[in-house]
């Protein structure tokens, strides 16, 4: 025989697959986990019990879908949008801030919308400042402008020579800012199609514009003659000079009746030209032989019939044939071998298409800006995008490929001078097995990305590449998760991740509205380690209201930092307490389950593995860490003591930082596997591990 004592580092490996069960031979399998539940990895090894999901509000109509988009006006003013329906099936919109429904003269802000929730899955968003704009394949392009807090507009945006495709239930499906550009692309029946609008003007499509003044503008001015503004009045007068002429789509130079600079087009039927001599036109109103029509009528209105009216920088369409300007918009098509229908498109250095068939990136030329007349698109790969939302993540763009099991990192490789998606699920295929459909990403305090399965559970992405750090984990929780988004938080100075939940309640579904709370921190009367819960402050009090969303649940209690028996919430949605506390948290309780790979230790004669083995005892090293259990499996577990003597009963007995050993309870096997337990609504998070072990030869 012989004695090992194996040290597990940390668990930067996170979950992984097993199918790598019998990899010893892979570095990764040392800091990897068989199970990884309701844990987060911290990027410098170890391993935090998650936080609860703290309820904020029912959804606006618990019986259908919600979708929820983030919104970032300023620093200190972020919002989270609630898209949903009422019980009529009107598509509506709530707010949220500082984690409360935004209220308007003492009621919920709501607006009415003209999506409904089986239509969002397809809406997608790109945000300008203090607008949104809002793109689904069967609907027009419309903006959500924040005027205030309980003040939201929503209305379809008026371009300038829109393209002809857009059409009734043909409408753009994707959406971003790039290059002072709004881009818009991916309608149904040209999928692989993305439209510039003109630089600084998200509004403007036209493919081909002149500027005023147009060439020879300076050399048509309008001569005084009515009065001090030589702004085309009846009694002003133009001189051609001699070989020129004067028709329609002419311009010429003036005033606008304020005094400021106007440029003006000829729209009407005259035709003029001067021959051996300059020519001289009159404005009239009722024009003769040599005159025009008047630019204004005697009230001062634009005769609109005979003339156009244009500030300096004003554009309009050029004649066919013309070359585009360099910041006129653009239309551009990808083409490939296999299918590029648009799934998303990501502002960068270079704009990234991540479409059906591979990943694009769309650029000018030469590097320079895209232009008209400089612009072209690369494959850079053949991997495949899904419909959901990516995350820009520093100087990559995570996405879910094609089928909805991988998440793939898209970045420059220098070594290869090409843009590489990596598969970041590579070692733990079987975390996103069921399936991805949306993306959150959290950067504060730590880098996480969240990914919603179709099951609704929730696969965890502890993700710092310059630290070779990629841990999945996953959070499970009571119900069924349906939705996440990140928005960051001016009061916590953090990024939140919220949640639509549909749990069961009375023997309904409800959706709730929850957010994550922020990690541990090591006040243990803070300690909030419980689902869709609610915390009380105030006098010491043995009955606790507020709950009536969890009606007829089994709730864990959390009182002034010591955990009670768990209770269960009355109809009205109240709890009475084994003794009274000032500082409650009672919510859905959840277990938190690490176990780390088979151990390998070596042995006299090689490899611990498939060699009887005996456990005896387990040494873990603690941060700010109240209870836990320690053994083999889920169903034989020894309790960690925290408590001495010196702690009265009843009394917390605070957060603990060091080393705990518990005697292990279970014999011989050829497994060598433990697993460390947290199920009460306490904090926990794991250092190291330590196990002693001994092999028979």
């Amino acid at each position: 025989m012989s004695i090992a004592t194996p040290s597990l580092t940390n668990f930067t490996a996170g979950e992984i697959s097993p199918r790598l069960e019998g990899r010893t031979d892979l570095s990764k399998y040392f800091n990897g986990c068989r199970v990884l539940e309701n844990f987060l990895v911290h990027p410098h090894g170890g391993a935090i019990r998650r936080s609860g999901l703290r309820f904020v509000a029912e959804a606006m109509n618990p019986a259908r879908p919600v979708l929820l988009i983030p919104f970032e006006f300023n620093a200190s003013q972020t919002y989270v949008l609630e898209l949903g329906e009422d019980g009529t099936g009107q598509g509506r919109m709530r707010v949220f801030t500082n984690h409360g429904v935004v209220l308007s003269d003492g009621e919920e802000y709501r607006r009415d919308i003209p999506y409904t929730a089986d239509q969002f899955e397809k809406l997608r968003y790109a945000q300008s400042a203090e607008v949104l704009i809002l793109v689904h394949p069967d609907h027009p392009v419309r903006k959500l402008t924040r005027v205030d807090h309980d003040d939201w507009t929503l209305e379809e945006m008026e371009f300038v020579s829109p393209p002809e495709a857009w059409t009734e239930g043909n409408y753009p499906s994707a959406v971003c800012f790039f290059e002072q550009r709004l881009v818009l692309a991916a309608t149904p029946d040209r999928p692989g199609t993305l439209w510039f609008s003109r630089t600084g003007e998200m509004t403007d499509f036209r493919l081909r514009t002149r500027e005023v003044p147009f060439d020879g503008w300076r050399d048509r001015e309008i001569v005084n003659g009515s009065g001090e503004m030589r702004d085309g009045a009846a009694g002003d007068t133009l001189v051609i000079l001699d070989g020129d002429g004067f028709e329609a789509a002419d311009g010429l130079r003036g005033q606008h009746p304020d005094g400021t600079t106007r440029y003006y087009r000829y729209k009407g039927d005259k035709n003029y030209s001067a021959s051996g001599a300059d020519l001289t036109l009159t404005f009239e109103t009722s024009p003769g032989a040599a005159g025009i029509e008047a630019i204004w009528d005697g009230e001062g209105a634009l005769n609109e019939d005979c003339w156009e009216c244009f500030e300096p920088g004003d554009r309009t369409d050029g004649p066919a044939g013309e070359d585009p300007l360099d910041d006129d918009a653009i239309e551009v098509t990808l083409s490939g071998r296999q299918a590029n229908g648009i799934e998303f498109l990501e502002p960068r250095t270079k704009l990234w298409v991540g479409t059906a068939g591979g990943e694009w990136t769309i650029c000018g030329s030469l590097g320079d800006a895209v232009t008209p007349a400089s612009i072209k698109a690369n494959q850079e790969g053949t991997c495949g995008a899904s419909t959901t939302r990516p995350e820009a993540v520093g100087f990559a763009t995570l996405y879910i490929q094609r089928a909805g099991r991988k998440v793939r990192e898209m970045s420059y490789r220098l070594e290869s001078d090409a843009y590489v998606s990596r598969d970041l699920t590579i070692l733990s295929e079987h975390i996103t097995a069921p399936g991805l459909v949306q993306l959150a990403w959290v950067q504060e305090p730590d880098a996480i990305l969240y990914c919603l399965r179709s099951d609704g559970a929730v696969a965890t992405l502890t993700y710092e590449p310059d630290q070779e750090v990629a841990a999945w984990s996953r959070v499970v929780t009571d119900g069924v998760v349906e939705g996440v988004a990140s928005v960051f938080s001016a009061q916590s100075m953090r990024d939140e991740l919220w949640t639509v939940v549909r749990r069961e309640v009375m023997g309904e579904e409800r959706r709730y509205i929850e957010y994550l709370e922020a990690n541990f921190d090591g006040d243990i009367d803070e300690a909030f380690f419980v689902d869709s819960g609610l915390t009380y402050r105030g006098a010491p009090s043995s009955t606790i209201h507020g709950l009536v969303h969890l009606a007829g649940r089994t709730v864990a209690v959390l009182a002034d930092g010591a955990v009670q028996t768990d209770r269960v919430v009355a109809e009205d949605g109240s709890i009475t307490l084994d003794r009274p506390a000032s500082v409650v948290h009672a919510g859905l309780p959840y277990v938190s389950r690490l176990q780390p790979m088979r151990l390998e230790a070596g042995s006299a004669r090689g490899t611990a593995q498939t060699k009887q083995k005996r456990i005896t005892k387990v040494a873990v090293r603690f941060h700010d860490t109240l209870g836990g259990k320690v053994g083999p499996d889920a169903d034989t577990l020894e309790t960690v003591c925290f408590r001495s003597s010196a702690t009265p009963m009843g009394r917390s007995a605070g957060a603990w930082t060091g080393d705990k050993i518990v005697n292990f309870p279970r014999g011989w096997d050829r497994d060598g596997i433990l697993t460390v337990v947290q199920d009460q609504p306490l904090p926990m998070t794991v250092l190291l591990i330590v196990p002693t072990l001994v092999i028979n030869e």
